[in-house]
């Protein structure tokens, strides 16, 4: 900027032609003007050296603002920076946080599942453990009730190979004497010898039947067998082709219970049973029924020795005749020895109990003197019947009944002609005694049964003829 009179701007006075005091005056305002003059000159010199400083005021003016605008924006942009650092920052450290936290759930779900891993890990390890202890303690229990088992079983086998050999050792010298056993039999060793099958039947409820009853599991798969085995029986015929198959098929189906001992036991009582039950109601009905049974029963005796104890247990409870039991039936105790059922309080009729005795006896009859199997079975011998027939003729007459005579018939049927084979002139003795004088001996009471031993006699004598069983076919 300039400020003052312009450079060009002409300063005219206009003056008198000076006198002294003009003079004077004059150069009064000449030096006055020239004065002035120096002054706008000053002033002119000082308004140019502003004008100069101005610029350069201004000048720097702008630099320092330019200065302050460009460190006003690097502050800016400073700040900016700083703020976009914070606001990543903080971005971060919500990222780090959200990870952070996410990381933790994580973590606390896994720590949870691991947890809940080794809870069901833990329980089921103990679970196991639970179970193996039970089936541990159950497995001693039943190591200590098979030891004690076999320990009875031992006992009782030890008990009755002592009274086979003693039984054995009577045994040539009863053979010898037979026809004089009225003084020799030892009716109370016979009576001993019932109580003890008696008791092998209550041993065998207590110690079979029974816990067996209480296996609801193991009693499903013996009932499985039992329900295929006991067609078999019904199947039997008169065919050697048709037994051989069934008798193949029963054994391979008692053969499937030995893998356990207590199935196994529970499964030849059942068809001992069987067995018993089949001779008091087919041989009724059908005597020639008694062969095929007689060779399955003695085919079980030689491929399972264990039978034995529970067939001549039930044969000797159904019919005690067998072994030459005979007690009085005056009494209930009577009754139930000889093996009679009772029903509503009755007791069964005469006939049908006669029927039933005589139908056992037979199939046993039959089983001593077959020849197919080698006789090593003391109770289904030529011996057996000898000492059956002894021990009836020997009895007092005054317990005889008609059923001993109904026995001896379904005997003489299954058996004698073999017997006397077997025996030759001792036979024909005892033969002659059975079917002659014990007939007559009680021939006032009029029993059918001994007649019917009477006729079966005179048959023999006069025409030769046994009345034996037919013989199967081959």
């Amino acid at each position: 900027m300039r400020f003052g009179i312009p450079a060009d701007f002409q300063l005219l006075v206009e003056v008198s032609t000076p006198t002294g005091e003009s003079n004077y005056l004059h150069d009064h305002i000449s030096h006055k003007l020239q004065q002035l003059k120096l002054d706008v000159e000053n002033l002119q010199s000082k308004l140019h050296h502003n004008s100069v400083n101005e610029k350069a005021a201004i000048d720097a003016f702008n630099t320092d603002v330019q200065q302050s605008i460009q460190s006003q924006n690097v502050l800016v942009q400073k700040l900016i920076n700083d703020e976009k650092e914070r606001i990543r920052r903080i971005e971060e450290m919500k990222r780090q946080k959200e990870e952070e936290q996410r990381r933790r759930l994580e973590e606390e779900k896994r720590r949870r599942e691991e947890e809940a891993r080794r809870k069901r890990e833990d329980d089921e390890r103990k679970r196991k453990e639970q179970e193996a202890k039970l089936a541990e303690e159950r497995r001693l229990k039943q190591e200590r009730d098979e030891r004690e088992k076999q320990h009875k079983l031992e006992l009782e086998k030890q008990r009755r190979e002592k009274e086979r050999l003693e039984a054995e050792a009577k045994k040539e010298a009863e053979q010898r004497k037979a026809a004089q056993q009225n003084s020799l039999t030892d009716f109370a060793a016979i009576e001993q010898s019932f109580l003890q099958y008696k008791k092998n039947i209550v041993d065998i409820k207590e110690t079979i039947v029974g816990p067996m009853n209480e296996d609801k599991d193991l009693k499903k798969l013996v009932n499985s067998l039992k329900r295929k085995i006991n067609p078999k029986f019904g199947q039997l015929s008169n065919s050697y082709q048709q037994l051989n198959r069934i008798k193949h098929e029963v054994v391979e189906l008692v053969s499937q219970a030995k893998g356990n001992e207590l199935a196994y036991k529970w499964i030849l009582n059942f068809v001992a049973k069987a067995i018993v039950d089949q001779a008091e109601t087919e041989v009724i009905v059908k005597p020639n029924a008694a062969l095929p049974l007689a060779h399955l029963a003695y085919t079980l005796l030689e491929t399972f020795t264990e039978f034995d104890y529970y067939l001549s247990s039930r044969f000797v409870k159904k019919c005690p005749y067998i072994i030459g039991y005979t007690c009085s039936i005056d009494s209930e105790e009577g009754r139930t020895r000889m093996g009679w059922k009772r029903r509503d309080n009755k007791w069964e009729d005469d006939t049908k109990y006669d029927e039933r005795v005589s139908g056992i006896c037979m199939v046993w009859a039959t089983m001593s003197r077959l020849l197919d199997y080698p006789q090593q079975l003391s109770f289904y011998s030529f011996e057996a019947s000898w000492k059956f027939l002894a021990r009836l003729l020997n009895r007092d007459l005054s317990l005889l009944t008609n059923a001993h005579f109904s026995i001896l018939g379904n005997w003489w049927e299954a058996a004698a002609k073999e017997f006397s084979g077997k025996y030759g002139v001792q036979a024909s003795k005892l033969l002659n005694v059975l079917t002659v004088d014990l007939p007559v001996a009680v021939s006032d009471r009029k029993y059918p049964a001994a007649a019917r031993l009477l006729i079966l006699g005179e048959d023999l004598q006069n025409n030769r003829n046994w009345n034996s069983l037919k013989e199967m076919e081959r």
